[in-house]
């Protein structure tokens, strides 16, 4: 694991940080925390004294630094959390070009160090740790001992992280932290809330068994999670294929990623402030943006390819029947 180490920063004799601006120039900074009062400046009236106080004292571990966790670590830092830690064993590569905070000269780099580096550039002060290590058996009751609130964005499209994304959970419920996830499928984004201070809060909402075959299966992994009635209608042609065996992996789209990251901040303000928050809320953006008349015949077209598909699970021999599943079955 790595902490800050000052990169691109200097300690003045007195006062601030120096920094090297792009031509060259150095640039004193304010003290830090004259620094952070003029960062915050335009949160003021939107964001109370007390809300911006504790987003600043909050240690927030993010679990998984892909397209869902990567996409709050700029926003987090923006809105004034000063202490992260990312954990993320992944590189980036070409194909994460289209959703994920990076550019090519990132291609091979871990994407926690990136992350990193871009938050620092914002505020150089803040306290950001790197585990590349992401989540494993080693690390995983320290994080979770640290955290004030977990972002999970462990990934869930292949097998590996599956059994790591549910210790994170367990840890989080025995410990009492609250985990926020995300799921982007297609133009829609999932984003649950697992309160693990209230006792009544299962793990996972005990949609998945400790030893369900759902942990060696990204498909059963998700069909546990989230439920058939919430998916959308551009994903029905694409989960039917992969089946039957067409196609694997699933596709991604970068404004569905990037709004996990606006539907995440406001959230875990609540939760800092212990005020109740919705259990799970979906935003789907091309219903949204249709007109009445379209959105009325994509509904019907929608209704119908999830009955196929939902027949086409049932006939799956990987996993049991969707009607085993009460959230698969009735949409709750």
């Amino acid at each position: 694991m790595t902490a800050n180490d000052g990169v691109g920063v200097d300690q003045a004799s007195a006062g601030g940080l120096r920094i090297t601006l792009a031509g060259g120039e150095v640039l004193q900074l304010p003290p830090h925390d004259e620094f952070y009062a003029e960062l915050i400046t335009r949160n003021a009236g939107l964001v109370s004294d007390a809300e911006q106080q504790q987003l600043r004292d909050a240690t927030i571990v993010v679990a998984g630094c892909g397209s869902i966790g990567g996409a709050v670590v700029e926003p987090l830092v923006r809105m004034g959390a000063e202490h992260l830690i990312l954990a993320e064993p992944g590189d980036y590569d070409i194909h994460n070009l289209n959703r994920q905070s990076m550019t090519v000269h990132d291609i091979g780099r871990n994407k926690a160090e990136v992350l990193r580096e871009q938050a620092l550039s914002i505020n150089p002060y803040a306290s950001i740790e790197v585990d590349t290590r992401g989540i494993d058996d080693e690390n995983v009751v320290d994080l979770v001992r640290r955290a004030t609130i977990i972002i999970d964005g462990v990934d869930v499209t292949t097998k590996p992280p599956l059994r790591m994304k549910l210790a994170l959970h367990e840890q989080a419920h025995r410990a009492g932290v609250p985990v926020i996830s995300g799921y982007d499928i297609a133009g829609l984004q999932m984003m649950k809330i697992y309160d693990y201070r209230r006792s009544e809060t299962k793990v996972l909402d005990g949609r998945i068994r400790p030893n369900g075959p759902e942990l060696t299966n990204p498909m059963g992994f998700l069909r546990r999670v989230v439920p058939i009635a919430a998916l959308p209608h551009e994903i029905i042609g694409e989960l039917s294929r992969q089946l039957r065996g067409e196609r694997s992996g699933f596709p991604q789209i970068v404004y569905t990623a990037n709004l996990f990251g606006v539907m995440t901040l406001p959230a875990l303000i609540d939760l800092l402030q212990n005020r109740p928050v919705r259990r799970r809320v979906i935003v789907d953006v091309p219903t949204l943006l249709r007109p009445r008349t379209s959105r009325m015949r994509v509904a019907a077209s929608r209704l119908v390819g999830l009955y196929h598909l939902n027949n086409e699970f049932r006939r799956s021999r990987k996993q049991p029947a969707v009607a085993e599943d009460p959230a698969v079955a009735t949409g709750e």
